[in-house]
C-alpha cells in the first residue's frame, strides 16, 4: 500500500487525537479513582482477603490480552481489535458496578484488564501506520498530557463520591461515556486503508498460552505481596521465587529476541520502557501511605504527590514532543533515565522520619519529569525501527513491557515492604530502595537503544527519519 495513501488527512488525524486523548483520560480517571475507592469496595463486599488480587488482576489479564492484540492487529486489523477491547472494558466495569460479591467484582476487574490490553496496542498501531512520523512525537506526548486533569481531580472526586454517594458510581460512570464516544471512534477508524498483513507463522496460539502463563505467574506474585510479615515461610518464599522465574520464562518468547540481555536496538528500547514504567509505578504505589504513616500527612495532602508526578510527566512528554532534531532526541533516553534516577533517590531519602516529607514531593516532581522524557520517546523510537506490517507486534511488545514492568515491580516492592514490617521506615526503604537499584541498572541500557549500524532496524530507522 502506498505510504502517502496510508497517512491520515489533517482533519481525521486531529479528530483521532481528540478521541484517543479522551479515551485515555477516562482510563486515567478510572485508574486513579479505583485506588481511592478500593478500601470501601472490599469493606462493602466483605472481601478484604481478595484486596491484593482485585488490585493486581487487571495487570495480569492485560498482559495476556496485549500478547494477543499484537498479532491480531497485524494479521487482521487494528480496528477490530480496538473495538473488541473497548467493549470488553465497558463490560468489565459494568460487572464491577453491579457486583453482589467480591468474587464477581474480581471477575469484572479481570475482564476490564483484558479489554484494556486489547485497546492500547491497536491504538498505537493505527498511529504508527497512519500518522506521519514527524507528527507522532506530539501525538504520544498528548497521551501523557491526558493524565494531567484526571490526576488533578480524580482522587478528590472519587473520595467525595465514595463518601456521599456510592463506590459503584466510580465504576458505572465511565462505561456510559465510553458508549457515547464509541460510534465516533468507529466512524473515524473504520475507513482507514488496510496495511499489508504480516506473514502469519501460526504462532498466535502459542503466544496466548505463554501470555496466560506469564499472567498467572504475575497474579500469584501480586497475591504473595500481601503476605503478613510472620507468614513468610520457606514454602511462601519458594513460591515467590518460582513465580518470578516462570514470569520471565513465559515472557521471553513474547518480547523481541535479546530483550532480557539488553541487545542493542529494539530489545533494549523495550526493556528500558519496562524498567522506567515499572520502577515509577513501584515507587508511586507507596508514596501516599509513606507520607501518612511516617510523616503524619492527612490523606488529601498525601494525594498531592500523585498529582505533581503526573503533571511533570506531562511536561517532560511535551518537551520531548517538541524536540525534532534527531541528534538531540537520541540523548533523551539517557537524560530522562538519569533525571528519573536522581528524583527517585531524593524520594528515597524521604523514607526517614528526620527528613521532611516535602523531600518526597520534590523528588517525585523530578522523577515525573524524567519518565516524561523517556516514555513517548521510546514509543516513537521503537515504531521508527519497525516495518509497517510489524508495528502491531512492536506496539504489543511495548505494552507488554509496560504491564510486566508495572506488575512485577509493584509485587517486588510489596514483598520487600512486607518482609521488613512492622518497622515502617526500614520497610519503605526496602521497597523504594529496590526500585533505585533497578534504575541504576537501567542507566547503561539507555545507551543501547540505538541499533547496530547497517542492521535492518538501522536501515528502517533511517528510512523513517527521511520521510
Amino acid at each position: 500500500v502506498d505510504r502517502q495513501r496510508l497517512v491520515l488527512e489533517w482533519s481525521q488525524e486531529r479528530l483521532l487525537k481528540w478521541l484517543a486523548v479522551g479515551l485515555i483520560s477516562l482510563v486515567a480517571f478510572e485508574t486513579l479513582a479505583v485506588a481511592t475507592a478500593m478500601p470501601t469496595v472490599v469493606s462493602s463486599l466483605e472481601g478484604a482477603n481478595l484486596y491484593a488480587l482485585a488490585m493486581g488482576i487487571t495487570m495480569a489479564t492485560q498482559l495476556i490480552a496485549t500478547a494477543l492484540a499484537g498479532p491480531w492487529s497485524d494479521n487482521r486489523s487494528p480496528q477490530s481489535c480496538l473495538y473488541t477491547g473497548v467493549l470488553l472494558f465497558v463490560v468489565g466495569l459494568t460487572i464491577c458496578t453491579f457486583s453482589p460479591s467480591m468474587q464477581i467484582f474480581v471477575l469484572g476487574r479481570a475482564i476490564q484488564g483484558f479489554g484494556g490490553g486489547l485497546s492500547m496496542v491497536p491504538l498505537y498501531t493505527i498511529i504508527g501506520n497512519h500518522v506521519h512520523p514527524l507528527r507522532q512525537p506530539p501525538f504520544f506526548a498528548a497521551f501523557a498530557a491526558a493524565w494531567v486533569l484526571p490526576a488533578l481531580i480524580g482522587p478528590g472526586i472519587a473520595g467525595l463520591v465514595v463518601q456521599y454517594a456510592s463506590w459503584r458510581w466510580i465504576f458505572g460512570f465511565v462505561p456510559v461515556v465510553f458508549l457515547i464516544a464509541f460510534p465516533v471512534l468507529v466512524k473515524v477508524t473504520a475507513t482507514l486503508p488496510r496495511t499489508e498483513p504480516a506473514d502469519s507463522d501460526g504462532s498466535t496460539k502459542r503466544r496466548v498460552l505463554l501470555a496466560v502463563g506469564a499472567g498467572v505467574s504475575v497474579a500469584l506474585l501480586q497475591v504473595m505481596s500481601g503476605t503478613e510479615p510472620d507468614e513468610f515461610t520457606p514454602l511462601i518464599l519458594l513460591i515467590i521465587a518460582v513465580s518470578a522465574i516462570l514470569t520471565f520464562v513465559f515472557m521471553k518468547p513474547l518480547l523481541p529476541a535479546g530483550t532480557f540481555t539488553a541487545k542493542r536496538g529494539l530489545p533494549s528500547t523495550v526493556l528500558l520502557r519496562g524498567l522506567a514504567n515499572g520502577t515509577f509505578i513501584g515507587v508511586e504505589t507507596f508514596l501516599p501511605l509513606l507520607l501518612q504513616l511516617v510523616h503524619g500527612w492527612d490523606p488529601a495532602s498525601a494525594g498531592l504527590v500523585l498529582t505533581v508526578g503526573s503533571i511533570t510527566w506531562a511536561i517532560g512528554s511535551a518537551v520531548s514532543g517538541r524536540i525534532t532534531d534527531q541528534a538531540k532526541r537520541a540523548q533523551l533516553p539517557v537524560i530522562g533515565t538519569l533525571v528519573q534516577l536522581v528524583g527517585t533517590a531524593i524520594t528515597f531519602a524521604g523514607v526517614f522520619e528526620g527528613v521532611p516529607g516535602a523531600a518526597i514531593i520534590i523528588g517525585w516532581t523530578i522523577t515525573g519529569l524524567g519518565i516524561g522524557l523517556i516514555y513517548p520517546t521510546m514509543t516513537v523510537h521503537a515504531l521508527a525501527m519497525t516495518k509497517t506490517r510489524n508495528k502491531g507486534k512492536t506496539s504489543s511488545a511495548l505494552q507488554m513491557a509496560d504491564t510486566l514492568g508495572g506488575a512485577f515491580c509493584v509485587a517486588a516492592a510489596g514483598i520487600a515492604y512486607a518482609l521488613v514490617l512492622p518497622n515502617l521506615s526500614p520497610a519503605f526503604a526496602a521497597a523504594i530502595g529496590l526500585m533505585v537499584v533497578i534504575l541504576v541498572m537501567a542507566m547503561p541500557i539507555a545507551r543501547r537503544i540505538s541499533p547496530l549500524p547497517d542492521s535492518d532496524e538501522a536501515l528502517q530507522l533511517q528510512e523513517t527519519q527521511q520521510l
